[in-house]
């Protein structure tokens, strides 16, 4: 068991989380619904319901947002999801009873794929490459492959993308240099990284894919 000491209070820790734990779709959700929290944790590992509740406070009335109880049923759907866990209690000078601490999972979240979440993505993905393959029409005079043949390129570079997010993120728990790395980061800089890191390696590892879109515009 840890111990973090403080000139005003001790962390008893009995849990530590793993680096990395992979989201379904309702994890996904649910952890995109309480950002709030979930980047909280992330920045600070451990956590009371208290120091949750004090994130809350409206800037202008200096007021919370929402009652204590409500923090407590959000930590509460977070732990029966499996994205939060109680890690362990604090102790308060001056005070008799100890506070649990509540920690994320997973040091790093790895989301499921949009469509996996919000059933409507596809469709909106299929209106935002009607209107790129519009855009990209209009500013040349050469005309372009037809849409399906456009899409499915679009689809394939994403589906790749994906593909090389997750297996960045398996490397990282089984690298020592990248867990350090990564245990500094906030989570956008951890999304940030990941998704440039998985288009270079998109351009650098299929080559094949990068020539079929640079002949989008027909010859």
């Amino acid at each position: 068991m840890a111990k973090k000491e403080d000139k005003k209070y001790k962390d008893y820790l009995d849990y530590e989380s793993p680096t990395i734990k992979f989201l379904d779709g309702e994890q996904t959700k649910l952890a995109e619904e309480q950002i709030i929290i979930i980047k909280a944790l992330r920045i600070n590992k451990n956590m009371t319901a208290k120091e949750i509740h004090d994130l809350y406070i409206d800037e202008e009335t200096k007021k919370h947002r929402y009652t204590i109880k409500t923090i407590y049923r959000y930590l509460e759907k977070l732990e029966e999801a499996g994205l939060v866990k109680i890690s362990g209690h604090r102790m308060t000078e001056g005070k008799r009873l100890s506070e649990q601490l509540y920690t994320r999972t997973g040091n790093i979240f790895f989301k499921a794929k949009k469509e996996e979440v919000y059933p409507d993505v596809k469709e909106k993905k299929k209106s935002f490459h009607k209107k790129i393959y519009t855009v990209l029409q209009e500013i040349s005079d050469s005309p372009l492959i037809e849409f399906n043949d456009f899409e499915n390129l679009l689809s394939q570079k994403s589906d790749l993308e994906q593909e090389f997010n997750k297996s960045v993120v398996e490397v990282i728990s089984e690298n020592k240099v990248l867990t350090e790395l990564y245990s500094e980061m906030d989570i956008d800089e951890v999304n940030y990284i990941n998704d440039l890191v998985s288009l270079l390696l998109v351009i650098i590892k299929k080559p094949e894919l990068i020539k079929k879109i640079q002949k989008i515009y027909k010859e």
